[in-house]
């Protein structure tokens, strides 16, 4: 969603894909366009920002209940509702914090259940399940909730540029304030959870 977003927006630049990015900061470089260049970089910059912080917040990249991802979900939301802001005024820096939103999102958890996760972009994610499709194709054995929990994450990042879009339409730059509220609400929600099995007996 945050991805559709922000390719729907004035600067037409995706927030979450940085092989396209660094490719055309190789192409800026070669040709020595600096404005460019320079955007590209700032670009990669704010999503390597993003994960930073993930890294100190969450300090760890297998998924584990208990940890603090309800603080780093507020800061992520933080950052949409400024990604949101300075989109609805034609700023780059929409662009800049709606990367570092980004970043945090896909480092939460790189690995679950001993799946690499990256929920930011599909390479990995379509690869793995074309080579597990080969594998069970030629009939060997193949881990069902892997390739479960690839596909949902495939099915869930097509359907939330679906709504991205959609919301696009009808409210422009504003539509980023909704995946801000969405994990916002998860932010609170995680917190929540994790207050209440930490109360629990036993």
């Amino acid at each position: 969603m945050i991805n559709v977003i922000a390719l729907s927006g004035f600067a037409h630049k995706a927030a979450t894909h940085m092989t396209g990015i660094a490719s055309a900061f190789s192409i800026a470089l070669s040709k020595h366009e600096a404005g460019a260049a320079s955007g590209a970089f700032l670009i990669l910059l704010s999503f390597f920002l993003g994960a930073f912080i993930s890294g100190v917040i969450i300090r760890d990249g297998h998924l584990k209940m208990g940890r603090r991802y309800g603080f780093a979900l507020a800061v992520e939301s933080g950052l949409l509702f400024l990604a949101t802001f300075f989109f609805m005024k034609n700023s780059i820096w929409g662009e800049y914090f709606a990367c570092a939103a980004a970043g945090l999102q896909n480092a939460l958890a790189s690995t679950y259940s001993g799946t690499i996760v990256r929920t930011t972009h599909l390479t990995g994610i379509l690869t793995d399940l074309g080579a597990l499709a080969g594998n069970r194709a030629y009939g060997l054995p193949v881990e069902t909730k892997r390739f479960k929990l690839l596909s949902i994450i495939l099915i869930s990042f097509v359907g939330g540029g679906f709504l991205g879009s959609l919301a696009y339409d009808r409210w422009n730059a504003s539509a980023m304030l909704l995946p801000a509220l969405m994990i916002g609400a998860s932010a609170l929600g995680y917190e929540f959870f994790r207050r209440s099995s930490q109360t629990k007996p036993g």
